[in-house]
């Protein structure tokens, strides 16, 4: 199985957006904190603050334009593709679809309480591996066809957990994809793939 550009370009394009939307937030702080450090010229040190301040936000602003331009090629060669060979609505659907699926995987654990009353938040390995790997599934719908893709954990007793939900998986898979008939997953390498062709 090869990945769609959709499935190569998905994670990617949520990091540039979430760093995107980072930038953005940092340069408005810059904004807001320049003006109220000027004020106070007479003192050395702050007067450098300021220069140093100026020169990150200058970095910020043109951070934000290049990773907008970053995100915009991205997305625009997957939207373009989809507008000519398939649906744009599809587009969309594959990201809340994916999004759902990840939601779906996500494993929690229990705090446990102790005796005196206190919590003890301990972090698990295996689920860390677990929710690291179901984090990278990704839904790509076509016209003629769908496909899920989910990476395998690296852990063995974390694979354990994915094998168990296999099952349960291809049933929420189908059942949120009513218009496909999926097939048995297929694992290659360390992906797990289903493939679900319409009825």
């Amino acid at each position: 199985m090869t990945k769609s550009y959709f499935i190569k370009t998905y994670n990617l394009n949520i990091g540039l957006l979430i760093l995107w939307l980072m930038t953005i937030f940092m340069d408005i702080v810059l904004s807001l904190l320049i003006p109220s450090f000027s004020s106070f010229d007479g003192i050395d040190l702050l007067s450098h603050l300021v220069a140093f301040l100026a020169k990150l936000q200058n970095f910020s602003m043109i951070a934000v334009y290049v990773l907008l331009f970053l995100l915009v090629l991205s997305t625009v060669k997957e939207i373009t593709s989809r507008i000519i060979n398939d649906s744009f609505s599809n587009y969309w659907k594959s990201i809340i679809k994916t999004l759902s699926l990840r939601r779906f995987l996500s494993q929690s654990e229990r705090i446990e309480k102790k005796p005196d009353g206190q919590t003890e938040n301990s972090v698990n390995p295996v689920l860390k591996d677990f929710n690291k790997a179901a984090h990278k599934a990704v839904v790509d719908i076509r016209n003629d066809q769908t496909v899920v893709f989910i990476k395998i954990p690296r852990s063995q007793q974390a694979q354990k957990i994915l094998k168990g939900l296999e099952s349960q998986l291809k049933e929420e898979i189908s059942s949120r994809n009513p218009e496909y008939y999926f097939s048995s997953p297929n694992r290659v390498n360390n992906q797990l793939w289903f493939i679900g062709t319409r009825r």
